[in-house]
């Protein structure tokens, strides 16, 4: 079991990954100000269905487990029945059994809560949908169950897929640049496909959600480094004027928009599973949740980014946002310093008080 606070930072790296980078476009494919829209709608939407499909798996496992609590009862009632002796035993201890079976099926605390936490019935994303169809009183739908535990696992095998290999592509592209940068090495992108497939098994096979909120914890501060390094570097670059950049384009350009913004909030494959690993799953749900949380903060990122992306690039924006960036630090100092030219009380804003009064005294 796993702490909240572990949760979130899986979480927000299941969000925060290399759709982030891609955004800007999002924003220049819906225009700028229905990038925003997008942005935040979708956040809500996708924060919603989490949600949504938590809600589900822990009410769908509390009526599995009290189902499973019944028949347990019924099964030791016939057994006991058998004699006279554990009849009466039966007959005097039925209405403390009868009692707990009621609560269970109303769904009131019956005993300690660590101990129900630790006897609750974990369902993946298959589970459940074959629990929601066997529960069904239409003799139809209980028999689609298995069926339909099929489809949602292929979907969910489909969806994982399509995430891993578009940051796989993304990981072979900087890292050949990388190496392009650094070294004089000529090697070829098949090459590097390979080169790096051991490493990416080698991730897939540690299994403890504890090590992998490690890795995601300090996955999340080089993302946070690499953004903070990105959103100053276009904080001072030149900027386009808003009046020149549209606020909506057209239905197509926000149709694509809006399948980036949601590929980029993808996180739908890894919810279940953490709030099955959960010491305490309620806490994944709430105003101050876990989703909540994770949610709000990378909105305001991706905000944040696809903005200001738009409004220094413009038109020149390429497939990711990475890929505009120059290599070199003198270009970038350059650009601070002629944007510091045309407007110094920017800079001046930044230099802590206490200079400014040290300069004054002297």
């Amino acid at each position: 079991m796993i702490r909240s606070s572990y949760a979130l930072f899986n979480l927000i790296k299941a969000m925060c990954g290399v759709g982030v980078f891609a955004l800007p476009v999002a924003f220049k494919q819906s225009g700028l100000w229905m990038g925003v829209v997008l942005s935040l709608a979708l956040g809500v939407v996708h924060a919603h269905s989490m949600i949504k499909l938590v809600k589900c798996s822990q009410h769908l496992s509390k009526k599995k487990q009290c189902s499973g609590d019944s028949n347990t009862f019924t099964i030791t009632t016939i057994a006991e029945s058998t004699s006279s002796e554990k009849t009466r035993h039966l007959v005097s201890d039925s209405p403390t059994r009868n009692s707990e079976s009621r609560d269970c099926r109303s769904g009131t605390a019956t005993g300690k809560e660590e101990a129900a936490e630790e006897n609750r019935v974990a369902l993946n994303y298959g589970n459940m949908a074959e629990e929601a169809f066997a529960t069904r009183k239409t003799q139809w739908l209980r028999k689609v169950a298995k069926p339909t535990k099929f489809a949602v696992n292929l979907c969910v095998i489909g969806l994982q897929l399509g995430m891993c290999s578009a940051f796989y592509i993304f990981v072979v592209d900087h890292v050949s640049q990388i190496i392009d940068y650094l070294f004089t090495i000529d090697l070829s992108r098949l090459t590097l496909f390979f080169a790096i497939l051991p490493f990416f098994i080698l991730i897939a096979t540690v299994r403890s959600l504890v090590i992998l909120s490690w890795i995601g914890f300090f996955g999340n501060i080089l993302v946070i480094i690499a953004l903070a390094i990105v959103i100053i570097q276009m904080l001072f670059m030149e900027h386009v004027p808003m009046s020149h950049l549209p606020a909506v384009t057209s239905i197509e350009g926000v149709t694509l928009a809006a399948g980036s913004i949601i590929y980029a909030y993808a996180a739908q494959g890894v919810v279940l599973p953490l709030e099955n690993k959960m010491r305490r799953p309620q806490d994944m749900l709430g105003f101050f949740g876990v989703i909540t949380i994770s949610v709000a903060f990378i909105c305001a990122v991706y905000v944040t980014v696809g903005f200001l992306g738009y409004l220094t690039y413009g038109d020149d924006l390429k497939g990711s946002i990475t890929l505009n960036l120059t290599d070199s630090p003198q270009c970038v100092t350059s650009c601070w310093v002629s944007r510091y030219q045309r407007n110094p009380d920017l800079l001046n804003a930044l230099i802590p008080m206490m200079y400014l009064k040290s300069e004054k005294k002297m």
